[in-house]
């Protein structure tokens, strides 16, 4: 327990590093290239799941959002448990001081369970701590903690790892323990993000399938009951849990069913030389390398978490070499083979160019239930698996060390020592990720929704602002829930269904379609701008009474905010302003006057 804690408070300061200087539960700053997009979406998360369940909201469905349809929060990364784990945080002081909190957290958490895990298993601290520092804080979490809080906080992979080995390998205490164990850190994890609790699942599955066929032989009687028992308590305690989540994802209202990311086809999969050439986001990026690096995943470096460096894999190739008779080497190593292979895709990838060889994520992305799934992901765990490797190869470089040589090879081992440990400290120099990761300022917040003026709107009516929040621009998102929920609004970023079936990330095309290209366009989305005629006037107002807007709010110093302003006066007139905002009540009433007073043909 005493090293357990001087090894958290070590990872608790070097996570200070990480993003510095915004300090935990900050809520004037903001990891991240922008307070936008992704970000924003998931402060927008945090909010909502603990103000729904206070005001007797489905959490898994919202209308807030996309009116008229709504989105279907379930098929979305809403991180539930992060979201309750964190209220009281989020009434105090906000959705912002919350997200920062966990991303700041998610660092130090997931290197201690990792440190738990690997020490339960090789029982070496050093080994432990290494493992702890360098799944905790590898390329995987610096790339993702730029703005991917359900991919970053990962603390929970590991100890569903560690509960199949004592379930499968250790078998010491009750099996029915050691299931609701497994249950309860799957549903936590499902909670937090279905993605990655579907990533660990696959790769579970085959280190099972792996560890079962090298180990055959050795099947008894009494440990497959052992499996089994534990194995139907985790089953049905997951199923009971996960039912109504699981149902309102398929069968919910608003359901999406198809890749969210175009997977199967998405530039997000790992390259082969994305092992041992760096991208910017590395402390050690030679130029001539990170212009290759960078190309990688479609140029999106958020997404590029493989990197291990030229020297780790060759410390972890020797390790292989050198303790090829040990099976839980050969085993570890065949799992990161396997989960590698998966991360790669579809096809085949090599220096950004696509090799037409079907890879196996190609038969298994077709499986509805992990269409969504991106395949570069499947980092996260390869990561775990070759920090096992990493402590294994410690464990054993300790005992050689400990070994009393003879004084005929005390020399040459003492060379081999010395080359070891250069090996050790070129690999960790090259490791590491480029640190502090940026942070940026949150965006000021005009007075009209932080003060009474916001209260003029009535409770629960439909605002359409401008800019509209399409992705990545957003910051409407920001005023809601500034304004603490108090109004619906048309647009906000979320993945959902278009009339037509289709899987987009923005803004539902409500009707009349003009209206929604033109203002998103202006908003900064790709869409066709429709031209300012007295047609495009007409399904303005058209648009007011189809989607029942009450109020409508620009922002007069947005960009394009004098072609949506002319459009507005044209529509329903001029606006009074309040509180920094060009603001429109009852605007309903206002398009039947301006229509009413305008000449006739």
């Amino acid at each position: 327990m005493r090293f357990a804690l001087l090894a958290f408070g070590i990872y608790l300061v070097i996570s200070l590093v990480v993003y510095w200087p915004l300090w935990p539960g900050s809520t004037h700053m903001t990891v991240g290239g922008c307070a936008c997009g992704d970000v924003m979406q998931e402060m927008w998360f945090l909010k909502w799941t603990p103000w729904a369940l206070v005001h007797g909201h489905n959490p898994f469905f919202t209308n807030w959002m996309d009116v008229p349809r709504g989105a279907n929060l379930a098929s979305n990364t809403t991180m539930p448990l992060l979201a309750l784990v964190t209220a009281p945080l989020t009434w105090l002081w906000g959705p912002v001081a919350s997200y920062n909190l966990l991303m700041w957290l998610s660092f130090p958490l997931s290197a201690i369970t990792c440190l738990y895990a690997v020490r339960k298993m090789m029982h070496s601290n050093v080994a432990a701590l290494v493992a702890g520092f360098m799944y905790g804080f590898s390329p995987y979490m610096a790339s993702q903690g730029l703005g991917h809080v359900f991919l970053v906080f990962v603390p929970i992979p590991p100890l569903i790892f560690y509960a199949l080995y004592r379930i499968l390998v250790v078998q010491e205490g009750s099996a029915r323990r050691w299931g609701l164990i497994l249950a309860a850190l799957v549903i936590c994890q499902f909670f937090i993000s279905q993605e990655v609790a579907v990533l660990t699942i696959i790769v579970a599955f085959f280190a099972v399938v792996i560890l079962s066929l090298a180990n055959r032989h050795m099947i008894e009687r009494d440990r497959v009951h052992y499996v089994v028992q534990s194995g139907l308590y985790a089953v049905v305690a997951t199923v009971v849990i996960l039912a109504y989540p699981v149902y309102c994802q398929l069968f919910g209202p608003q359901a999406v069913h198809g890749a969210a990311h175009g997977t199967t086809h998405s530039p997000f999969k790992l390259d082969l030389l994305g092992t041992v050439v760096p991208d910017q986001l590395q402390a050690i990026h030679p130029g001539f390398l990170t212009r290759l690096g960078n190309g990688f995943m479609g140029t999106d470096l958020t997404e590029n978490g493989s990197y291990l460096g030229l020297p780790l894999v060759v410390v972890l190739g020797l390790i292989v070499w050198t303790m090829r008779r040990n099976r839980w080497v050969l085993y570890i190593g065949a799992v990161l083979v396997v989960t590698e292979v998966l991360s790669m895709g579809r096809w085949f990838m090599v220096a950004n160019h696509t090799i037409r060889v079907p890879m196996p994520w190609a038969a298994l992305a077709k499986i509805p239930i992990f269409e969504t799934i991106l395949a570069s992901r499947f980092a996260l765990l390869a990561s775990f698996f070759m920090v096992l490797l990493v402590a294994a190869g410690v464990v054993q470089w300790i005992r050689w060390v400990d070994q009393a040589p003879r004084a005929r090879r005390r020399d040459r081992r003492r060379v081999v020592n010395w080359a070891l440990s250069a090996l050790a400290v070129a690999s960790f120099a090259v490791y590491l990720p480029r640190l502090p990761i940026m942070t940026v300022p949150m965006p000021s917040v005009p007075s009209f929704f932080t003060t009474a003026d916001d209260l003029q709107i009535p409770a629960g009516s439909v605002v359409l602002p401008f800019p509209v929040s399409a992705s990545p621009y957003s910051i409407a998102m920001y005023w809601q829930i500034r304004a603490d929920f108090r109004w619906k609004m048309i647009g906000g970023e979320a993945i959902i269904l278009t009339p037509r079936g289709h899987v987009t990330g923005q803004p539902a095309a409500t009707s009349p379609t003009a209206v929604t290209q033109y203002l998103l366009h202006l908003s900064g989305a790709r869409t066709r701008l429709p031209t300012f005629n007295t047609a495009l006037i007409e399904r303005m107002r058209e648009f007011l009474f189809l989607n029942q807007v009450g109020t409508v709010v620009l922002d007069p110093l947005a960009p394009n905010a004098n072609k949506a302003l002319s459009l507005f006066i044209a529509a329903f007139g001029p606006p009074q302003t309040e509180g920094g905002m060009d603001v429109w009540f009852h605007v309903q009433a206002l398009a039947r006057k301006t229509a009413a007073a305008a000449p006739q043909g």
